[in-house]
């Protein structure tokens, strides 16, 4: 009697790039229509940069690294696929020697270090945050180079860098003269300090405990270093006749929409201009900002005023004029509807229609239309965490950065402390 054969179960997909034993690198399902992750194994190293070898072997330990490519943005097997090839060709040149610099068995050098931390860290980021490391790593590389030593063991046990504070000095000064190969523009305070934050970053994230319980840095060379000042920029005030020659001149409908919905919501232009039709229930009169176009990535349900329908309602009918209806953005992009309009063109527009009306006024721009939402003092009379709700934005931040008291206000301040003493006797202190 012939043996029935057992039915085959279903297996979740995965793909391999790479030599085994060499660079291999897997991408796969994590189960069936899963999310996609991506595996790796890379060479174990102490914290002096020298490698680990196994006893029974002789050859250098190898470690799994788990890392979600869904979570990256990736979410088709052909993506997954690229990216494995990717990573399998890089940990293949690395390998051979041509991508770490000096030798494996080394000091830890900002090279080697940072590849660790694309590795390991970037991938779980969102798009727009991975490309802003990416430029800070060239930034950093371009400076201070490959081998630069973030740390080494001395004779005497202790941990030495080549990245110290008179190193950290030239880097502020290179960077504020724009001397830095490939990045001339000059930053200012702001821009600095949030490149400082990066690579502080990397070397607090570089002292944490790893899976096999060694560590890539014993301490970090930049902490305890100040931080350049922040910008004290003067931010112009957008007032209500600013907005309204702004909106009447606007160069296209998405631009005043753009304008009176940052105003009306106080909320900032990039979630603005990235809200989706699912997202706006206006039978209800609520509207849902996603996480993911947010700031501090946060999704909040906020209710919508009277005069914030109106104005995606007439949004919608610029929209079916264009014949854009089967688009999913409330303010579609001219060239491609299925796309959000972008925040260039937005700036082209803005750039356009102040020369036209004659404002040279810097900083005045879509950001204005929030402030000025917040600087309401009908808003401001609000209990602090209804505030943080319907802004998007943190109490204590908008205490010390959107604050603002006009001529006017104080004005009026100073003749309600005048009008106390007006006309009355004087006081036998004040005598």
């Amino acid at each position: 009697m012939a043996q029935k054969q057992k039915k085959q179960q279903p297996k979740a997909w995965s793909y391999r790039a790479g030599k085994k034993g060499a660079n291999r690198v897997r991408a796969y399902e994590d189960g069936i229509g899963g999310p996609l992750m991506l595996e790796v194994r890379e060479p174990v190293f102490d914290n002096q940069g020298l490698p680990v070898v196994d006893p029974k072997t002789g050859k250098q330990k190898t470690k799994k690294r788990r890392v979600s490519l869904t979570a990256a943005g990736i979410t088709s097997r052909s993506e997954a696929i690229k990216r494995a090839e990717e990573v399998a060709e890089r940990h293949g040149e690395q390998r051979a020697g041509h991508a770490t610099g000096p030798k494996a068995n080394g000091p830890l050098t900002l090279g080697r270090l940072l590849d660790l931390y694309f590795a390991e860290v970037v991938p779980t980021k969102k798009p727009d945050t991975q490309r802003q490391n990416d430029t800070d790593r060239r930034m950093f590389l371009a400076h201070f180079g490959r081998n630069a030593v973030v740390e080494r063991i001395g004779p005497d046990g202790r941990p030495v860098t080549e990245m110290g504070r008179v190193r950290y000095n030239e880097f502020i000064r290179a960077r504020k003269e724009g001397t830095i190969p490939g990045f001339p523009l000059k930053a200012k305070g702001q821009t600095l300090r949030n490149d400082i934050r990066f690579l502080r970053a990397v070397f607090t994230w570089a002292k944490v405990e790893r899976d096999d319980g060694s560590v890539l840095l014993l301490r970090n060379p930049w902490e305890g270093f100040p931080l350049p000042p922040a910008d004290t920029p003067v931010r112009q005030e957008m007032t209500k006749q600013l907005h309204a020659v702004l909106t009447k001149h606007a160069g296209n409908w998405r631009m005043a929409a753009v304008l009176d919905l940052c105003r009306e919501t106080r909320r900032r232009m990039n979630s603005v201009r990235q809200l989706a039709l699912a997202d706006i229930d206006l039978a209800a009169g609520l509207v849902q900002w996603q996480g993911e176009y947010d700031k501090v990535g946060k999704t909040r349900l906020t209710p919508l005023t009277r005069r914030a329908v109106e104005i995606i309602e007439l949004a919608l009918a610029n929209r079916r004029e264009e014949g854009l209806d089967a688009s999913p953005w409330l303010i579609p992009a001219e060239d491609d509807p299925t796309q959000p309009v972008p925040r260039s063109r937005l700036d082209n527009w803005m750039r356009a229609t102040k020369k036209a009306q004659g404002l040279n006024i810097p900083r005045l721009g879509y950001h204005g239309e929030k402030r000025a939402g917040i600087r309401d003092p009908k808003f401001r009379k609000l209990d602090p965490a209804v505030q943080e709700e319907l802004a998007g934005t943190t109490w204590e931040t908008m205490r010390r950065v959107y604050d603002y008291v006009d001529v006017p206000t104080l004005r009026a301040a100073v003749a309600a402390l005048e009008g106390g003493s007006r006309g009355g006797k004087r006081s036998k202190s004040a005598r």
